[in-house]
């Protein structure tokens, strides 16, 4: 069985940055590419068990999202109705508002997207609503094969260790965070923030099998890269912690 720990400190990131073309300024559209990039991602690697964004009043000529005005609504999680009874779903801000989905698939994503842009109302006439950032910080994780062959995985956190439930589907084994009894226990983590166009990714690696170069899930990290890239984002892949 493969050593496991949990990375607190240092974590590792792959970062990516995305340039709109000039003719692309509509909040939905970008909300498409940056969903795209999450699931080029997440591909054989994590599936979002939730999906956070921060909606904004944009500069209607530009685009840019503004601090003033403020959207009615700014704060927004979708997560799905069925979860591991040992995950949690964390609020990352207050008054956010929750809905439920059967599953988390891109098609979901964005019409939840859609519809509560088409909500939001900016008052003034020169801004329109749109999105700030997009974050994932639960998911469940496929394990690199031969990393686990019983229901639990030993994975050291901290000084201790933590029993992590493994489940298996698809013929494949995978691990969900982060658990209830552990809030800093996810094994992966992405924002994607939109700045008028300018899309930047933050995919964190908070496992030393995706960190470490020599890790079962490494060679799982560079494919995402590879298919990240292979969609025009600008990528650098993490080192180790």
């Amino acid at each position: 069985m493969t050593e496991v720990s949990i990375r607190t400190r240092g974590r590792a990131h792959v970062r990516a940055e995305f340039v709109a073309p000039d003719d692309v300024d509509d909040q939905l559209a970008l909300a498409a590419m940056a969903v795209d990039a999450l699931f080029a991602l997440g591909e054989g690697l994590f599936e979002p068990l939730s999906v956070d964004t921060e909606l904004a009043c944009c500069d209607a000529e530009t685009g840019y999202p503004l601090d003033q005005p403020r959207a009615a609504a700014p704060f927004h999680q979708l997560r799905l109705v069925s979860l591991p009874e040992t995950v949690v779903i964390r609020e990352v801000w207050n008054g956010t508002r929750v809905e439920q989905r059967e599953r988390l698939d891109r098609d979901q994503i964005l019409d939840w997207l859609r519809a509560i842009l088409a909500e939001q109302e900016c008052p003034q006439p020169d801004t329109i609503p749109g999105w700030r950032q997009l974050l994932v910080e639960t998911v469940r994780a496929r394990l690199p094969e031969g990393t686990s062959d019983g229901d639990e995985l030993p994975v050291t956190y901290g000084a201790g260790m933590i029993r992590y439930p493994v489940e298996r589907a698809a013929d494949a084994l995978w691990v969900a965070g982060p658990l209830a009894t552990h809030h800093d226990t996810a094994p992966f983590e992405v924002r994607i923030v939109n700045e008028a166009g300018v899309l930047s990714l933050d995919l964190s690696l908070n496992w030393s099998l995706w960190i470490d170069t020599d890790g079962a899930g490494r060679p799982d990290i560079e494919a995402a890269v590879g298919r990240l890239s292979a969609l025009g984002w600008d990528v650098a892949s993490a080192d180790p912690a």
